[in-house]
């Protein structure tokens, strides 16, 4: 039986290995949480609550069926942390460095893997990375536990102080959203410490790990990448455009009426960055105006960079479509930082464009179905968890709770195809298909 089962590890493609890989994690986390270890009240937790909150934390992503403060003890809080920590860095960078420490030899159909799971293609990069990730992600993320112990220390004490900064830490810089405050950050918008380091942990996360060690390396090297270029310019305008556009939307707004102009310019700034897969809220989403509501969805929808530890169709997809729209209509080359795009980039945006979308409508129409929109609730209170969950992010307008066992599995569905990313999800189900060699003549399509 075991020799069938590495035969079948061994056999299937790089893509089924990562989707399998995903899954089985999950599950096995769902398994461990769903014991009376895990919870606060000693008990068992439906097998579903659990595998919703493992999946939702390997997947780093936010939403939970159960308050995360309330229902779990320490043994299950650090049992989502560790989730947290192998769905942001990766199971395969994680599993492949402890075969490096180890002293094992890495195979061939390992790098394959490794070289899916972290979307780079020089298989000569991987040990130097593998180790450049570990160190960077430990040292960003106890250096945003320190600066938030001096807020959570003093607030909760040393050991709860500690481990309130460590796990607050792992979860922004993961993109993660997990908090143990039982409101989120809605309780520090009056807190700048909290607030930017949260911030700047998030931003450090979303950008990518190619990014930054392009960024540090450019003293050295004094250029930074194509990629790099292109990943900042888009971050820079979204979180610039993002945080004047929360300002003009929520300016009429209850939510930050009694704070200074500073104050306003950091929860703006705050309102901006979250939906970038982070998930942590520093206000009631029931609150937000349908312009702001909106502009939320949108920010989901795109989420971080390709490499980083947050979801979304990312910054270089749209970038992408944005050149390529607009060589379309000034019809000039589809060039951006004096290089051109190629055909293989355009047509993996648009798929990725197209099946997000698709995916996200039938995910909704479920939902619209067998869940139940409370009175003065519009379609924005499924959507937003949908588009939540499929990108990632952990926002919600208070739908995860109840959700319908439906409900839960839809998007648990939508949560690890946003994480595993929609190639390598689809890629996996059309492993070993011949493409057809039948040749058909061009007709004739009236467009636009």
């Amino acid at each position: 039986m075991f020799n069938r089962v590495q035969n079948f590890f061994t056999q299937i493609s790089a893509p089924i290995y990562i989707v399998l890989m995903f899954v089985l994690i999950s599950f096995i986390g769902g398994l461990l949480l769903a014991t009376p270890l895990a919870s606060q009240s000693g008990q068992w937790t439906k097998l579903i609550d659990a595998w919703f909150t493992a999946v939702s934390a390997v997947c780093v992503t936010g939403n939970v069926t159960v308050n995360t403060t309330e229902h779990w003890n320490y043994i299950g809080r650090t049992i989502i942390l560790i989730l947290i920590e192998i769905g942001g860095l990766g199971f395969m960078t994680l599993w492949v460095t402890l075969f490096i420490y180890m002293g094992k030899q890495i195979n061939l159909r390992l790098h394959k893997v490794l070289l899916e799971s972290l979307n780079i293609s020089d298989i000569s990069e991987v040990r130097d990375l593998l180790r450049y990730i570990i160190q960077f992600s430990l040292i960003v993320q106890i250096s945003g536990a320190v600066i938030l112990g001096i807020d959570f220390i003093p607030r909760f004490g040393w050991l709860k102080g500690i481990y309130y900064s460590v796990f607050h830490s792992i979860s922004a810089f993961c993109n993660a959203g997990f908090d143990l405050l039982g409101d989120s950050l809605v309780g520090f918008q009056d807190n700048p410490l909290v607030l930017i380091t949260c911030i700047v942990l998030i931003i450090i996360g979303g950008l990518g790990f190619i990014v930054w060690r392009d960024l540090l390396t450019f003293n050295r090297n004094q250029k930074l990448l194509w990629h790099t270029k292109i990943v900042l310019m888009i971050t820079i305008v979204l979180l610039i455009g993002g945080t004047i556009l929360f300002a003009i939307t929520e300016q009429d707004s209850v939510l930050f009426q009694n704070q200074s102009g500073l104050m306003k310019g950091i929860n703006y700034l705050f309102l901006a960055v979250t939906p970038r897969t982070a998930g942590y809220s520093n206000i009631d989403y029931t609150l937000l105006s349908p312009a702001g509501i909106f502009l939320t969805i949108v920010l989901m929808f795109i989420g971080a960079s390709s490499g980083s530890t947050g979801g979304g169709i990312k910054t270089t997809t749209l970038a992408t479509l944005l050149i390529f729209s607009s060589s379309a209509i000034h019809r000039k080359g589809r060039i951006i930082f004096k290089r051109a795009i190629p055909d293989g980039a355009i047509l993996k945006a648009v798929f990725i464009l197209i099946s997000g979308m698709v995916l996200i409508t039938f995910a909704t129409m479920i939902l619209l179905i067998t869940e139940t929109i409370p009175p003065g609730f519009g379609i924005e209170y499924i959507v937003v968890e949908v588009v939540s969950c499929f990108s990632t992010v952990g926002l919600s307008m208070g739908l995860t709770p109840n959700l319908t066992p439906i409900g839960k599995t839809v998007l648990m569905f939508m949560m690890l195809i946003g994480r595993i990313g929609l190639l390598t999800v689809f890629w996996s189900a059309n492993m070993g298909r011949k493409p057809s060699k039948i040749k058909y003549p061009q007709g004739n399509l009236m467009i636009g």
